[in-house]
């Protein structure tokens, strides 16, 4: 089905697609100019502003710099105060929170605006991600399947939460997506210049997280279900398919090549002013005693050689990222507390912070597809005789769909590896770390719907009044299971919409809706710090003159609530009377149950348990009044 691209001109189909892009837009403007700032904001935004201004890639190497640099690009052309005579950037290694911190709230800056202006890139990448994958699924399944797959995208709750944010995770999506997309078309049509953009897509995914390294075993895995679909070797492990490996791989390190072409000039460009012995010692620092030696003393040594050194910093980030996966986070889940992950988490999380109709979809999908393939699958192995006969032709009928669903063989195999590693993993970090595989799914989904809707009862060898009954059988089937479609498609959108603009605390109907979210997970699946401005105005228009706060994120209490705010101590008794607030993270990670060796403290907030709060900023900041 994928091979059978098919090319339209764009008509109605893309008219409609600009309206669900802007209405997305115009969602994602909303949270921009109303969020505070979230716990990863406030370093990625100054460490973006130092790349391009101070041209010193000092701040924030954990993260490749092209997010970040797009989201202060608009503050380049402003007048802004750097805190450039701070210790945090003079003397410190990696200063980002403190930095971050004086740039957005203690340099004259207006903090609302900065971040309104860096959400624009975020935003930016979030509707490209959109249009591709309207392009892709049109391209290949037709109008209607694109817009279906572009419906599921711009009414997404977690695409909604974090497209407008100045993190790395819609704008890993977007790379997964386009390089997958423009390796695949290479596979299709081999020729010099689609191997280029191959490689340059490649190459500009490296730009975007360190975790699409995937791309590599990921590519490896392509190529070869390629050769064994594709090129259909006479035998496995015959002289004519080792040398059809050798050739694909080695146009394989071409296009890596190219793709390392192009990370060279971005990362050369933010370490040009960046002394090569400080770089060496704030290397050495961050990754001196990192358990993959021999790599990291390779790191070091680059780090002061002018050709290499862009690409030593290049390579630190990848082993920043791989001590913190090694290194675990302390996370609650379902009442517990723990720096060690729970295999169960991802799963769990997925099924209650997506729309209850996308999981529906996700069945019906696997249910279509499963028992359409399992019908011809039988009918196929009928005249096979006895059991080998009929595993030879079970073989058979593999490569035969896997020549014909290539492409979505290949969207299955990123999803499984994705998981996998996700759920072997020790981040649980939140929904959004697995928000590269939804884009895939998509796809599937209106692959598997048009397929649904678009087959019909055949009408050979039958008599005419048979055929008659059978031509309105297969109306009415086709309509009904439209409505079907579009019946979920609108519980999907309504269900979206219902918590607007509280797109980060979605939960679905199956975990209680986001007012009982933070009894399963919080963190970045319901609270990241965004409702403080919203706490302030409950403050304000309630004249409260004190309040006490316990803050998580990347806002400043003391910035919006002045002399109202006092810094809220969980085991200071005194402080346990008149108006409180905490942060839902805080919270729960304060009343959890230490679990799996955990030996942090998690019962200072038990105290709270004998209130209850008497409202919500959002639904991320728990506010109570407790009597003197």
């Amino acid at each position: 089905m994928a091979m059978r691209t098919i090319q339209k001109k764009c008509t109605a189909a893309c008219l409609v697609a600009g309206i669900l892009l802007s209405f997305m837009a115009a969602i994602m403007l909303y949270q921009a100019a109303t969020h505070a700032t979230i716990v990863d904001e406030s370093p990625h935004i100054v460490a973006g502003y130092s790349y391009i201004v101070q041209k010193e890639y000092r701040l924030n190497p954990e993260h490749p710099p092209v997010i970040k640099a797009l989201a202060a690009l608009p503050l380049a052309f402003q007048n802004i105060n750097f805190p450039s005579g701070s210790s945090a950037w003079i003397s410190d290694v990696n200063g980002q929170w403190q930095l971050g911190t004086q740039f957005l709230f203690e340099s004259g800056n207006d903090p609302d605006s900065l971040m309104f202006w860096g959400r624009l890139g975020p935003i930016l990448i979030t509707l490209l991600l959109g249009f591709l994958i309207f392009k892709w699924a049109r391209e290949l399944y037709g109008d209607k399947a694109g817009l279906l797959a572009l419906v599921l995208y711009s009414f997404s709750p977690t695409f909604l939460a974090h497209g407008p944010l100045i993190t790395t995770d819609v704008g890993a999506a977007f790379a997964f997506f386009l390089a997958t997309y423009y390796f695949i078309k290479y596979l299709q049509k081999q020729t010099g210049r689609n191997l280029i953009w191959a490689g340059l897509a490649f190459g500009t995914a490296q730009l975007l997280k360190f975790s699409l390294i995937i791309l590599i075993p990921y590519f490896t895995l392509v190529v070869l279900m390629w050769i064994l679909f594709k090129d259909k070797p006479m035998g496995l492990l015959s002289v004519y398919t080792l040398k059809r490996v050798g050739v694909y791989f080695g146009k394989l390190i071409l296009l890596g090549i190219v793709g390392m072409m192009l990370v060279y000039p971005v990362y050369q460009y933010t370490v040009w002013n960046y002394a090569p012995d400080r770089q060496v010692s704030d290397t050495v620092y961050t990754i001196g005693s990192s358990p993959f030696g021999p790599v990291a003393d390779a790191v070091v040594w680059m780090a002061d050689k002018p050709v290499l050194r862009a690409y030593s910093q290049f390579f630190l980030g990848h082993l920043m990222v791989l001590q913190r996966v090694s290194g675990g986070n302390t996370t609650y889940f379902m009442g517990e507390v723990s720096s060690t992950a729970w295999p169960e988490y991802f799963p769990l999380v997925f099924s209650l912070k997506v729309p209850i109709a996308l999981l529906v979809l996700l069945l019906m999908s696997l249910g279509v597809v499963g028992v359409a393939k399992y019908r011809k699958y039988k009918i196929a192995i009928r005249p096979a005789g006895n059991f080998v006969e009929k595993i030879i032709k079970s073989w058979h009928v593999f490569l035969e769909w896997g020549d014909k669903y290539f492409v979505e063989f290949a969207f299955g195999l990123f999803i499984a590896i994705y998981w996998t590693l996700s759920i072997l993993g020790n981040l649980n970090i939140g929904v959004r770390h697995v928000l590269p595989t939804l884009p895939f799914a998509y796809l599937l989904i209106a692959s598997a719907m048009r397929e649904w809707t678009t087959s019909v009862l055949a009408t050979d060898g039958i008599s005419i009044i048979n055929k008659v009954r059978t031509f309105v059988l297969n109306i009415f089937r086709r309509w009904m299971r439209l409505s079907i479609i579009i019946i979920l498609l609108l519980w999907y959108v309504i269900s979206s919409l219902s918590v607007f603009p509280n797109y980060i605390a979605y939960f679905n109907g199956l975990a209680g809706g986001p007012d009982n979210g933070y009894k399963y997970v919080v963190d970045s699946n319901l609270d990241w710090g965004q409702d403080l401005r919203r706490l302030a105005s409950y403050v304000e228009k309630n004249n409260i003159d004190s309040i006490k706060l316990d803050y998580f994120g990347g806002g400043s209490p003391s910035y919006y609530l002045g002399d109202r705010y006092e810094r809220l101590d969980a085991r200071d008794e005194n402080q346990r009377n008149g108006w409180v607030a905490v942060s839902a993270t805080l919270l729960q990670n304060g009343r959890g149950v230490a679990t799996k060796g955990f030996t942090g403290e998690t019962t200072h907030y038990n105290w709270l348990n004998r209130y209850e709060p008497m409202a919500k900023a959002g639904y991320s900041i728990f506010i109570y009044y407790i009597p003197y």
